[in-house]
């Protein structure tokens, strides 16, 4: 702020609680209406209301574009794929509109990525990269660019297992956003997107494992009993 006299006027205690408000509004509402509409279940709306089938309770009891391709066949699946990358874009569109400063969108975005990652109660988690790359292109695509060219050397180097997701998710993000950004304030959203992605899949690689665990149990149950009999 500034006088008349164009001198500098010190920010009182209470101008200063006012801009620390709004700020933690603004992130705390970013935050929430990311999660709000990443964790919105595409698929399973989509089939409920075009079919009245409840995903939950056919196939795998899965609720994603996987399972819509089971139950109903694949142009479920390419709609309800298609409405995740809407829900990127919408999250990314509206931040920007709100505030088109790089670590608001990103702040937004990672709300997004944890709410399709983490639903609360309702439906299995996605991975939280289709709405992340969804977004990224639509509101910020030189960041797109820069992180699909790292997906792509880590795919091509160290192949598409947990290494080459691990480096993508790791090196591409915060270089991408670094690079294209050049601001500071990005990399506490970009971090934390970072966070969220690592900890789903690696929550996914522990569930595969499990699985084949208990179908290798199974089947060497069987063949004992076959066995003996």
């Amino acid at each position: 702020m500034a006088d008349g006299r164009n001198r500098p006027v010190p920010m009182t205690a209470q101008s200063t609680l006012g801009v620390m408000t709004t700020t933690v509004a603004r992130v705390a509402g970013a935050l929430a209406g990311g999660y709000l509409i990443g964790a919105l279940p595409a698929a399973w709306l989509l089939v409920r209301l075009g079919h009245g089938i409840d995903l939950r309770r056919v196939g795998r009891g899965g609720s994603g574009a996987v399972d819509a391709m089971v139950a109903v066949g694949p142009r479920a699946a390419a709609a309800a794929t298609s409405l995740e990358l809407v829900k990127g874009v919408v999250v990314a569109a509206g931040a920007r509109t709100y505030d088109n400063r790089a670590w608001f969108v990103l702040l937004a975005l990672a709300g997004c990525v944890a709410g399709d990652a983490f639903p609360i109660g309702f439906r299995r988690g996605g991975r939280g990269m289709v709405p992340l790359m969804a977004g990224l292109l639509a509101a910020l695509p030189q960041v797109f660019v820069i992180v699909a060219a790292f997906a792509l050397l880590a795919a091509a180097f160290l192949g598409r297992r947990a290494g080459g997701y691990r480096a993508a998710v790791v090196v591409g993000i915060p270089a991408g956003v670094a690079l294209a950004t050049g601001e500071p304030a990005t990399l506490g959203p970009a971090a934390l997107i970072v966070a969220v992605l690592l900890v789903r899949h690696e929550q996914r690689r522990r569930a595969r494992e499990a699985t084949l665990t208990l179908r290798g149990e199974r089947g060497w149950r069987i063949e004992v009993v076959e066995h003996r009999s």
